[in-house]
C-alpha cells in the first residue's frame, strides 16, 4: 500500500500520470450511480440526434470521481480531499482516452485540514485540457496520522 505523507511532497513535484479509457458502460454506470438521469449521459441516440453531440459524455460527478481516484492512487487511502474546484472547458466522450497529470502547487503545514497540499490537475483528451482542477488535499503528517480522523479545528471550518 502506498502512503504519501506531507514530508514526501514539495512544490513543483509532478504526480505520475494516469491514463483512463472512458467507455460508454462506465459513463452510464457513473451517471446512474450519481442519480443523473439526463439522457446526455446514457442515451447515445439522444445525445447525437437531438443534442448534436459526438456521443454520450461524462457528467460532473464522473470527472470529480476520476480526480479523486487519481490522487488516491498516488497518495494511498489516507489522502483526503478537503476542497475541489474545477472548470470543464470541453466534453469527455465515450471512447476517449483521458490522461490526468498533476503538480503539487503548495505545501501547507498549518491551517485548516493541514498538513495538506494544493494540487493542480489537468484532465486531457488528445493533448487538449478538457478539465482543469485545483484540490486542497489533506495528507498524513507521518505514519500513524489519519486525515480522516481530523475533526473540529483540525478540519475545515465553515466560512
Amino acid at each position: 500500500m502506498n502512503l504519501v505523507t506531507i514530508d514526501d511532497v514539495e512544490p513543483g513535484q509532478q504526480i505520475p500520470a494516469l491514463s483512463f479509457h472512458v467507455t460508454a458502460s462506465r459513463l452510464i454506470a457513473g451517471a446512474f450511480a450519481s442519480r443523473d438521469y439526463s439522457p446526455l449521459h446514457h442515451d447515445r441516440d439522444y445525445a447525437v440526434d437531438v443534442a448534436g453531440q459526438r456521443d454520450i459524455f461524462a457528467n460532473t460527478q464522473f470527472q470529480a470521481a476520476l480526480f479523486e481516484r487519481y490522487l488516491n492512487d498516488w497518495s494511498g487511502p489516507l489522502g483526503r480531499i478537503a476542497r475541489m474546484s474545477f472548470r470543464m472547458t470541453s466534453s469527455v466522450f465515450a471512447g476517449d482516452l483521458v490522461s490526468l497529470t498533476g503538480t503539487v502547487d503548495r505545501v501547507l503545514r498549518a491551517g485548516p485540514c493541514a498538513p495538506a497540499a494544493s494540487i493542480l490537475i489537468a484532465m486531457a483528451v488528445d493533448e487538449r485540457t478538457a478539465t482543469a482542477c485545483e484540490i486542497l488535499y489533506a495528507l498524513p503528517a507521518a505514519a500513524g496520522d489519519n486525515p480522516w480522523r481530523r475533526r473540529g479545528e483540525g478540519w475545515l471550518q465553515p466560512a
